[in-house]
């Protein structure tokens, strides 16, 4: 017998899921439902602003539900003035009779016969699945429009979370847009192994220091690797003794306290990742398209923004990955994955919050836009969707599934989950 808890009897009542059949409370009055309520989530009542007939008298206000009659003790409502004013009390089990109901002529309906046995079966098979994915065997069954209307409102969710974070950045940097965008930009190009060093660099290098340089592309390159720390040791090299020149003198006249270049990983990281030729793409990036950086929300096509992060770094980094003067012939350019992930992870989440802040029309589906013509996303979350692979052609769909799996799969959400709520109504 499944062990029952309220979460699913809660959901079964707010979706009309009971069997249809005469409803009849304990002491034996007709009920119909006019308005199941809507379910609250803090403390009191399951439901608000609910609509039932008892009898052909028309009644509104709260319902409450229990697992057990009894519940309602172990909850100590007894004691809660809250609970005064119901219109119902909904138990699977009617195992006590309660002075409180009494009193207040509440009626019960015992409801242990009106759930459907193939809904509450399917629901534990969702809750006691082993697997990642506990509808993972249901999900083909799942409507394509419906998958697909729940991915869309995951992908708000996502962008939002965001957004959050993004506002603290807003915050940090006193209101400015450009150091903003400036910030969660070099956090992306630090990707996640360096996303953290990256986004601190961005607090010691400011973007007004960078951009009175933007003209010299050494000198750019001097400022960001020399800030990590990486100037900071011997070289033979002329290039990197010529950077560190640059450095010392740039180090001085602004008091920039660099970084320790431990900070940053290398580790399992293939070369072109390196946060040495990043921080050479991002100088690169910086003298060619400076616009970028002090007027980010001019790029809001997905080509402009393609076009302007593929510039290339200067001759000396198109073959080397360290300032250590070793020559590779290895392909260390900005690839297609990579520029798709920096417009995923800054410029979708930009447009998105600087639309929210300034409320300025042009760029509501900026967001949206970009991430769709981003393609859809392969790791080890987004594999678990594959059944439905045949409508999940771009990011907008992946980002929905991150979102999906981290906040309601993980964390077996079930019943807040339009996808498994759609296999356990269809029942």
């Amino acid at each position: 017998m499944l062990n029952l808890k309220e979460d699913i009897l809660q959901f079964i009542w707010q979706h009309k899921l009971l069997k249809p059949l005469p409803l009849i409370t304990t002491s034996g009055k007709e009920i119909s439902i006019l308005q199941p309520g809507e379910l609250n989530t803090d403390s009191g009542p399951d439901f608000f602003n609910a609509m039932i007939k008892i009898n052909g008298l028309r009644l509104a206000g709260n319902i409450e539900v229990h697992v057990k009659t009894d519940d309602w003790l172990k909850h100590n409502h007894q004691r809660d003035a809250a609970y005064d004013n119901l219109i119902l009390h909904v138990v699977y089990e009617d195992n006590k009779i309660l002075q409180q109901n009494t009193l207040n002529n509440v009626e019960v309906l015992e409801i242990k016969n009106l759930v459907p046995e193939e809904l509450l079966n399917n629901y534990s098979t969702l809750i006691e699945s082993k697997k990642s994915l506990a509808c993972e065997s249901q999900l083909p069954e799942v409507n394509d429009l419906k998958f697909t209307w729940w991915l869309q409102r995951m992908l708000i969710e996502r962008l939002e979370s965001k957004v959050k974070r993004i506002e603290e950045v807003f915050a940090d940097a006193g209101g400015n847009y450009s150091q903003t965008f400036y910030t969660i930009l070099l956090r992306s190009f630090g990707f996640k192994v360096n996303a953290v060093p990256f986004e601190l660099l961005a607090k010691h290098l400011p973007l007004n220091v960078l951009l009175k340089h933007s003209g010299n592309l050494m000198q750019l390159e001097a400022l960001l690797l020399g800030t990590a720390g990486f100037l900071d040791e011997q070289f033979s090299d002329n290039h990197v003794l010529s950077l560190q020149n640059e450095f010392e003198y740039l180090k001085t006249k602004y008091k920039i306290i660099s970084l320790k270049k431990e900070l940053f990983k290398f580790s399992r990281l293939r070369p072109a990742n390196f946060p040495t030729l990043r921080l050479a793409q991002v100088a690169a990036v910086l003298h060619h398209q400076p616009q970028l950086f002090h007027s980010p929300h001019i790029f809001d096509a997905f080509e402009k923004i393609a076009t302007a992060l593929k510039k290339e770094a200067s001759s000396y980094w198109k073959h080397h990955y360290l300032p250590d003067g070793n020559y590779t012939e290895k392909d260390l350019s900005l690839g297609t994955d990579s520029v798709n992930g920096i417009i995923i992870n800054t410029f979708a989440p930009f447009f998105f919050f600087y639309f929210l802040k300034t409320g300025i029309a042009n760029f509501e589906h900026v967001p949206l836009s970009l991430l769709e013509k981003c393609a859809f996303e392969k790791n080890l979350k987004t594999k678990f969707f594959l059944p439905k692979k045949h409508i999940l052609k771009t990011a907008a769909e992946s980002q929905g599934i991150i979102n999906l799996y981290d906040n309601y799969c993980v964390k077996r959400k079930c019943l807040n989950c339009g996808i498994a709520g759609a296999i356990l109504k269809s029942r």
